[in-house]
């Protein structure tokens, strides 16, 4: 097993080590966590995955590929279209909370995290939906330009 030198695999390497470690000493109750939620297990999931992550990456061969002009025209409108989604769908959230609050300053939950944070398991499908919304506007907009043709 040759691992090639590079220090970003390196970085993702000792990044899933440390999640790993945080999600065990929390697991263990070495670090206190006053939430009812225990984030060790997901700690250790996703350093296990940004682990596994960074030794594919690190054994597999690097390939000096130029990106041509269209491709990188692409990816630019790719990723301003995405970022325009992601507003849209925030705000469209954020206008859903504050029609369906009693409180128009408060904006109902979508905030709560700055207020009550451990509270925070109440909003985590609604963090994972934007995740789940930004992968796959990516996906889509890349197969998307890809069809049209001329950017």
């Amino acid at each position: 097993m040759k691992l090639v030198n590079n220090k970003r695999y390196t970085v993702l390497l000792v990044l899933g080590l440390v999640n790993i470690t945080i999600g065990l000493a929390e697991m263990l109750k070495i670090i206190p966590y006053p939430g009812t939620a225990t984030p060790g297990v997901s700690m250790m999931g996703s350093g296990i995955f940004i682990l596994i992550i960074g030794l594919y990456l690190s054994r597999s061969p690097e390939l000096e590929s130029i990106p041509d002009e269209r491709t990188m025209k692409r990816d630019m409108k790719v990723q301003s279209s995405t970022f325009g989604v992601i507003l849209a769908y925030v705000t469209l959230l954020a206008l859903v909370d504050a029609s369906w609050s009693s409180n128009l300053i408060n904006m109902g939950d979508f905030f709560l995290i700055f207020s009550r944070p451990e509270d925070m398991s109440v909003l985590f499908p609604r963090y994972m939906s934007i995740i789940f919304v930004a992968i796959i506007s990516v996906v889509a907009l890349t197969f998307y330009y890809n069809k049209k043709g001329d950017l």
